[in-house]
């Protein structure tokens, strides 16, 4: 039943945290993309948009910013959600979650988190589900070995996780060789200058009278081709690379072998950042998790961008939707506050998508 789910959450949390049910709405749209803003439920208070509460872990961070600013914390919390356009169930319905804010050591963390997670799927009556984890350091650590620009791999980062973006994402990388003409001349000479020193090139070239934009771009398109064309090496390489990359999978207790395998295969230096994810895996093992059941998912990762590491998902009674979904999301906090920055993770549990006998 739902209580016991509940009260596994309640005895591994400092304290119950209840936050408001109408939150400003811009925030939610900054982080998680335009088109989310056709999921919320929103009204208006003198110039303000407010929404019916789509989420919990954006409002639980201003908690713990506004009340407990210094201090780790781990937080329960149980309440309703509004969403429109689910793929399956109702508009407003119950979840309950955690959200650890503050903490060290990340790995050991990440474990102690998901095995929470575990504990509630088996309070909540799940046998053997269907567990799916994946880790976005490892693709931000592979995008920078493989000599990308900043622009390139924020890019590439904000696309992780969302099969259409990346497809788009690296077919526009791939085929920047064979780009108009305009472009590829003018490339050359911004790889020798720097950044401003570029964008002040682009912006007289583009900008001449009479010189009407190839392909009917916009100066602002123009301008980005031109200087990611001239930041990055082989971008082809890089693209393929990473189209090899993203279909791996495997058990998680084998998986750091696999990608110790293949960065070796495509000659890349991913050590560090494979020796944390075995001690992530190390530590789930310490922990009683049997990690050769979790299935390790190179392209899984969430579609907000403020996740940053690790991230799992427990699959529900539908075989589609996730019943239990959290992750690491470091740059959260330092987004809503400038001035702070502390990690966190945290996870969701979709009463509704539970096995029927115990759900609400």
């Amino acid at each position: 039943m739902s209580q016991n789910v509940w009260a596994v959450l309640e005895a591994a949390s400092d304290m119950v945290v209840s936050v408001p049910l109408l939150q400003p709405a811009d925030i939610f749209v900054d982080l998680a993309g335009e088109e989310f803003r056709k999921r919320l439920f929103t009204t208006d208070d003198g110039g303000t948009t407010l929404c019916l509460r789509p989420d919990f872990t954006i409002p639980v961070c201003y908690e713990h910013l506004a009340a407990h600013h210094d201090s780790p914390k781990t937080y329960a919390y149980t309440g309703k959600i509004f969403r429109k356009r689910r793929l399956s169930g109702d508009p407003e319905f119950t979840q309950m979650g955690t959200e650890w804010i503050g903490h060290g050591d990340e790995m050991a963390v990440d474990a102690e988190v998901f095995a929470l997670a575990m504990e509630c799927a088996a309070a909540a009556g799940m046998r053997a589900p269907t567990v799916r984890v994946g880790d976005a350091h490892v693709f931000d650590a592979l995008t920078a070995a493989l000599g990308l620009s900043a622009s390139w791999r924020s890019r590439l980062g904000a696309a992780f996780g969302d099969a259409a973006r990346m497809t788009g994402a690296l077919s526009r990388l791939g085929h920047r060789a064979r780009s108009d003409g305009f472009a590829a001349r003018l490339a050359p000479a911004l790889a020798k200058v720097d950044a401003v020193q570029a964008r002040a090139i682009v912006e007289a070239v583009i900008g001449l009278p009479g010189a009407p934009p190839p392909g009917g771009r916009t100066d602002e398109d123009i301008a980005l081709r031109l200087l990611e064309q001239a930041s990055n090496g082989n971008s082809t390489r890089a693209a393929e690379v990473i189209e090899r990359f993203l279909p791996l999978n495997a058990p998680l207790d084998r998986a750091a072998d696999h990608l110790a395998a293949f960065a070796t295969a495509e000659g890349l230096d991913l050590g560090a950042v494979i020796d944390d994810f075995q001690r992530r895996t190390d530590a789930l093992t310490a922990i009683g998790v049997d990690t050769s059941a979790l299935d390790f998912d190179a392209s899984f990762g969430r579609r907000i961008g403020y996740y940053t590491g690790f991230v799992f998902e427990v699959i529900g009674v539908d075989g589609v939707n996730e019943a239990i979904a959290g992750g690491r999301y470091d740059k959260l906090i330092a987004l809503l506050d400038p001035r702070t920055s502390l990690p966190g993770i945290g996870f969701s549990v979709w009463l509704d998508r539970l096995p029927p006998e115990v759900a609400p």
